[in-house]
């Protein structure tokens, strides 16, 4: 691995003393090398000021360089992506979310073998100043490291026909968030470990208006799709611990092929959601789970570690815990993979430097001072022993070599909707009680085909 080495092989050494950066003395090469760029990066959810921190170190042995960080919405970061290709106005370089690289694929640029990179040092002497010009040839990310240095989930998801489209600057995985007063208050003296644990301590906590019947205080928020965040990783979770199949290795949907086993997973799910069971602890009604989390009424709540910092500044009237996923065998773990890959955009004028710039970033001692400073789990293996031993990463990093991302399309937000939906209906009561096994399978039969639709 490059760590601390921002050069490996040089291919073209142009050194030169002159008066001052960008002075006659500079050969046509140097002054080609060093012709002003101008970067545009789009990000979302990665901490920016950390973020320009890093770029500010890299642009210091590159004056030339200038780089505009813009931080969107993830809703907004697409719609906002097409207008400005339109107007041939786009950025250079994107974070693109994992669900959605094959949504974006057609407007980004693979990875190229190497790039040319040009190093501008500039001393003062008694006589003035000398700059040195430096121009090598820095090596990228091959699909061999790519395998021996990320963990398996990076590798899976930004190569396609053999190329690499990205690279993260983080990791993402599901957790557990847990309210412990409400724990304690309620008689459970201890996180639960298993699933089956996890129930009896959800029905402990959840609390009832003893004149209307709703709950007032909720065990887990579990069970519904559209008030979930990351339901569709939920119900997937449930249905790969199982042994079931949710998708195939080619994306498509096929937890519709195996009703009976795809019927018993979905009704563990929603009786979380379903007044008439006993673990019945959440609603449509209950609002946003997170929100209802950080507010104190919720005992467990299924998060991500970029959940943290908002659970961190809101949450402080409860002591809040964190635990690892739930896993129904030990022997065949599963957990999923949420996070951003940073790409560049095929119409950029600038992909060299694009690429240089995401190469520093996420594959450097930058990613290493980048991680340590916003907490957030690495996608590099050298570093998952170090993070282990810090509370707030170790219940994320302890699964994240398993990590896996479920979708793989066109269009992860239709996909997400069909999950949704399908959650949404099986809560309904079937119109023909006789027909209820006819109406569940229909329901998932609806669901898979609109996936499907979206490969």
């Amino acid at each position: 691995m490059k760590f601390g080495k921002l050069i490996i092989i040089f291919s073209l050494i142009a050194f030169l003393t002159t008066a001052g950066f960008g002075c006659k003395g500079l050969s046509q090469t140097q002054v080609q090398a060093t012709k002003p760029v101008t970067l545009e990066y789009w990000t979302v959810f990665d901490d920016v000021d950390v973020l320009q921190k890093e770029i500010n170190a890299y642009k210091a042995a590159r004056p030339y360089i200038t780089v505009n960080l813009r931080q969107l919405r993830a809703d907004e970061l697409y719609p906002r992506l097409i207008e400005a290709l339109a107007e041939d106005k786009g950025p250079d370089i994107i974070s693109v979310q994992n669900r959605r690289i094959g949504e974006f694929a057609s407007k980004l640029v693979p990875m190229p073998p190497s790039v040319n990179d040009t190093l501008v040092t500039v001393e003062k002497t008694t006589l003035g100043t000398n700059t040195t010009v430096n121009t090598q040839v820095r090596p990228m990310v091959s699909l061999s490291q790519l395998d021996r240095e990320y963990v398996k989930a990076v590798r899976d998801d930004v190569t396609r026909s053999g190329q690499i489209y990205g690279l993260p600057l983080s990791m993402d995985m599901m957790a557990i968030y847990y309210n412990k007063d409400l724990l304690d208050r309620s008689g459970v003296p201890e996180p639960p470990k298993t699933w089956e644990e996890f129930q009896a301590a959800s029905k402990k906590i959840t609390k009832f208006d003893k004149k209307t019947g709703k709950i007032i205080q909720s065990g887990a928020a579990l069970g519904t799709g559209n008030n979930i965040p990351g339901s569709d990783d939920l119900l997937y979770l449930l249905f790969r611990q199982s042994g079931v199949g949710f998708v195939a290795r080619d994306g498509q949907a096929v937890f519709n092929l195996s009703s009976q086993s795809s019927g018993q997973i979905m009704d563990f799910y929603t009786d979380f959601a379903n007044p008439s069971r006993d673990t019945y602890s959440w609603s449509a009604e209950q609002g946003d789970a997170l929100e209802s989390f950080l507010n104190g009424k919720v005992g467990f709540f299924f998060g991500y570690s970029y959940n943290l910092p908002t659970v961190k500044a809101r949450a402080s009237q409860f002591d809040f815990r964190l635990m690892p996923l739930f896993q129904l065998s030990q022997d065949t773990p599963v957990n999923v993979a949420s996070y951003w890959i940073q790409s560049v955009l095929a119409k950029s004028k600038n992909q060299n430097e694009a690429w240089g710039l995401i190469d520093y970033l996420t594959h450097s001692k930058a990613t290493k001072d980048y991680l340590d400073q916003t907490g957030r789990p690495t996608a590099l293996r050298a570093y998952i022993v170090d993070q282990k031993a810090k509370p707030d990463l170790e219940p994320f990093v302890d699964q994240i070599l398993i990590a896996e991302n479920w979708y793989k399309g066109r269009d992860y937000a239709g996909a997400y909707r069909a999950v949704e939906d399908m959650l949404t209906q099986w809560l309904q009561p079937s119109p023909d009680p006789d027909k209820a096994d006819e109406w569940h399978q229909t329901i998932l039969n609806q669901a898979a085909e609109k996936i499907n639709q979206t490969l």
